[in-house]
């Protein structure tokens, strides 16, 4: 039930907000006060939704009073009444405090009294609904902020991992390759350096972040090396669609960057077909790719084209459970083999 507070040092006009509110003592709980101080002890412990006082009372005005209501019940609905009289100085009231309406006696209807108080009544709810969606809000954007500190601590600590990874393999892999790269020059051996680094970093994508289903990953694959206008062909036929276990998913997606990768950093101009198929209980993938310098043009010189090549193979064989090559002028055909998960092989 909701509770109007009634304030009036004339006990006659009290006298008559209760005449006139008779039919709502049911749907309304209507407390009357002749002193401002009683009212404002009754509604420190007891909440109000609305509050109809005489401005012009003395000891404490009806001004006074609702400044302390600010403070004590700020969502409480304040409903002034005054002396025709006393319109001018109300008036400036309304200019300085909060009050939502105002009512001047002599008034002899009860819709003059009732009408204001369902405004203040309905007024009183959308206040509060608002505060409340605002306040769910604030709390729902705190747990997101929450969330977010979380994952983005959890990005710092991947990262700082990835980092830290990436750091240690490129001085591996720097280590293993400084014979062959001995007799490089400084630009050759930045180049091979980059190359290392890029398909480690290109590893952790695969392997580290976000799983993507391979349909995904053969798009990206396409759309980062298939430029036909600069005779730079990037075929993939994929017969299994893109239910593959995400362990084995990622090695072969991996695998079809490599090839991809070697061709783009040694030949001006390529050819590369990659078909994915299972047989029997593994997953196959035919790649197929031209290796003619003179026909597709290279960018990198002989030494470093074979260098480059001997890293992407071992990482073929590493990453796949078998591979057969053969070569026949210079056309590579390469078929890598990944167990099924879950299955016997």
């Amino acid at each position: 039930m909701e509770t109007i507070v009634f304030v009036d040092n004339d006990s006659k006009w009290t006298a008559n907000y209760k005449r006139m509110l008779t039919p709502f003592l049911e749907e309304w709980n209507c407390v009357y006060f002749s002193h401002p101080e009683d009212a404002m002890e009754y509604m420190s412990t007891h909440p109000t939704e609305v509050l109809v006082c005489e401005l012009d009372m003395p000891v404490m005005s009806g001004r006074e009073l609702f400044e302390m209501v600010d403070l004590l019940s700020p969502a409480t609905v304040k409903i002034g009444i005054t002396q025709v009289r006393d319109v001018a100085s109300s008036l400036e009231m309304l200019n300085q405090i909060k009050i939502f309406k105002l009512i001047l006696k002599p008034f002899f209807v009860a819709e003059d009294l009732v009408f204001p108080i369902r405004e203040a009544l309905r007024h009183y709810k959308e206040s509060s609904w608002h505060e409340g969606a605002i306040q769910k809000a604030e709390h729902k954007l705190q747990e997101l902020n929450q969330e977010m500190d979380k994952l983005q601590a959890k990005v710092a600590e991947k990262k700082e991992g990835h980092d830290r990874i990436v750091e240690a393999m490129s001085c591996i892999l720097e280590a293993n390759l400084s014979y062959p790269v001995a007799d490089f020059d400084a630009r050759r051996k930045e180049l091979v350096k980059d190359f290392c680094t890029n398909i480690m970093q290109e590893y952790f994508q695969y392997y580290m972040y976000e799983k993507k289903n391979l349909i995904f990953y053969l798009s990206y694959l396409k759309n980062k090396f298939h430029h036909p206008g600069r005779s730079q062909v990037y075929g993939i036929r994929n017969k299994v669609g893109g239910k593959v276990p995400v362990t084995t998913m990622n090695r072969i997606a991996y695998v079809t960057f490599l090839i991809g990768y070697l061709c783009e950093q040694c030949l001006e101009r390529y050819h590369v077909e990659n078909m994915l198929e299972a047989d029997g209980d593994v997953y196959v993938v035919h790649i197929w790719f031209g290796w003619e310098r003179d026909t597709y043009g290279a960018k990198v010189a002989p030494e470093v084209q074979r260098l480059l090549g001997r890293t992407v193979r071992e990482l073929l064989r590493a990453l796949s459970d078998h591979v057969v090559e053969k070569s026949e002028n210079k056309i590579y055909a390469l078929r890598l083999y990944f167990k099924r998960e879950g299955e016997r092989q």
